[in-house]
């Protein structure tokens, strides 16, 4: 009888210590680096949040779901129109994204853990299309970063509020169709042959300013000799009139001595 007694107050010893056992482990949680905690009792999210490390809940009544709030990757491949109704496929686009801590809790209420595929997805999808459109096919070309810029702040925008926040995006390809390529590769051609008609033509601009200022010069030059021969020609007559009065005089002079 004494026996039966012990091993019953033996058994309610055990039975106590492992129902005190699951109520300490039901009340401590883990929350790891890089997560926050949601905490829900009854099913219905709270409006605290529990951060990483060690924490404390009511056993039983309070559940904890974890959010990865670390920096996440979606690579994303779709097709859009530009402004000018070219089609353009195998877009690639990259974008980085990260769960605001402070705002989790309501993520989760509104949204759920899928929140990815829900809003954010769709999200990329719908602003890419939008900043696209701006652009026609040859400005996407060269503009690339300009359009990325355009839908990573749009982007940015339209999740914050969610609790997402955008760190980057960025366009990383995209594909034309094969007639449009090759009317750039002709435009290309073109523009390069227009270019070296203008520098050809600019050279033989400064080729013929040169033969003009040479041709200047070396009228200038002629002229110069010119004068110059002008000048002694002038001064040989002179020096010939001269001579011919000194003639004349040396004659006078001698008629005269001769009629003495």
């Amino acid at each position: 009888m004494k026996n039966q007694k012990g091993n019953v107050l033996l058994g309610v010893i055990i039975g106590a210590v492992v129902l005190i056992l699951i109520i300490i482990f039901a009340s401590i949680t883990t929350v790891p680096t890089g997560y926050v905690g949601v905490k829900t009792r009854f099913g219905q999210v709270q409006n605290d949040t529990i951060q990483e490390g060690l924490n404390f809940k009511a056993p039983f009544i309070e559940s904890i779901v974890k959010i990865d709030c670390r920096t996440q990757k979606i690579e994303y491949t779709m097709e859009a129109s530009s402004k000018d109704l070219q089609k353009i496929s195998n877009i690639k686009i990259a974008v980085n994204y990260g769960v605001d801590k402070q705002k989790a809790n309501v993520l989760y209420r509104e949204i759920g853990q899928d929140f990815k595929s829900v809003i954010i997805e769709p999200a990329i999808y719908e602003t890419m299309k939008s900043a696209i459109a701006n652009y026609t096919a040859e400005e996407l070309v060269t503009k690339r970063q300009e359009v990325s810029n355009l839908a990573q702040e749009t982007l940015t925008n339209r999740l914050k509020d969610k609790g997402i926040n955008i760190t980057s995006l960025s366009m990383t390809d995209l594909s034309f169709s094969t007639e449009f390529d090759q009317a750039i590769e002709k435009k290309q051609v073109v523009e390069q042959q227009t270019q070296q008609a203008k520098y050809e033509l600019e050279k033989a601009k400064i080729e013929n300013e040169k033969k003009i200022e040479n041709a200047k010069a070396e009228a200038e030059v002629m002229r110069q000799k010119n004068q110059e021969i002008t000048d002694k020609t002038l001064e040989l007559k002179r020096l010939e009139v001269q001579q011919e009065l000194i003639k004349k005089w040396n004659r006078t002079t001698s008629n005269n001595s001769t009629r003495r």
